[in-house]
């Protein structure tokens, strides 16, 4: 029988551990205003600290070219990170299930990431799926029949990338160490011209 894929759903991953103990450094007075008590704290937003200008321009590039890969006509827009936020996620700390409208690319750079600690997921997005939903055989490598994505070997420096469309979360941290990360969204706007 012939078969072919069609709507495919990726997520990219590079990993750039030298990134880590400077970019510690210059966001933890960001996570220090938000120590509040909560299981998980998020800084504002730090898409224009002039010290992440690095992270800034990879992100924008990386969301170019993925959304070019993926056949968009991206000479008609212009990308800017548009959130930025470091994420502490403390003992019994977790995220919900979300996406973020009004961005094209989403994702993750890991910081801190004990053993047992918390680690992203990403879910189906075949929204028709569940309603005629079989069981399915569980097993560790993913067929068309799975309905998420663990990514629990994340280690410092990790970079994850994704359409903003996809659903993901961070799932709870069950040890006393924290994961520490940085969430970020890139957004667009149209070109006053062409390039």
């Amino acid at each position: 029988m012939d078969a072919s894929e069609y709507f495919p759903c990726k997520v990219y991953r590079e990993e750039y551990p030298d990134w880590v103990g400077y970019t510690l450094q210059v966001i933890q007075k960001y996570y220090d205003a938000v120590q509040d008590g909560t299981s998980v704290a998020q800084t504002g937003n730090m898409a224009n600290d002039p010290n992440l200008k690095f992270l800034v321009n990879y992100l924008v590039l990386a969301s170019d070219t993925i959304l070019r890969e993926q056949g968009y006509d991206m000479d008609k827009y212009e990308l800017y990170v548009s959130g930025l936020w470091g994420q502490e996620v403390k003992c019994n700390g977790g995220t919900n299930v979300h996406v973020h409208k009004h961005s094209q690319i989403c994702g993750w750079l890991f910081l801190e990431t004990p053993e047992g600690g918390s680690y992203p997921v990403y879910y189906d997005p075949r929204m028709n799926k569940p309603m005629v939903e079989l069981d399915f055989v569980h097993s560790e490598e993913l067929t068309n029949a799975s309905s998420h994505v663990h990514f629990a070997n994340v280690k410092p420096g990790t970079v994850l990338l994704a359409n903003s469309w996809m659903q993901h979360q961070l799932t709870a941290n069950s040890v006393d160490a924290q994961t520490k990360s940085i969430h970020f969204i890139v957004s667009h706007r149209e070109r006053s011209c062409s390039i």
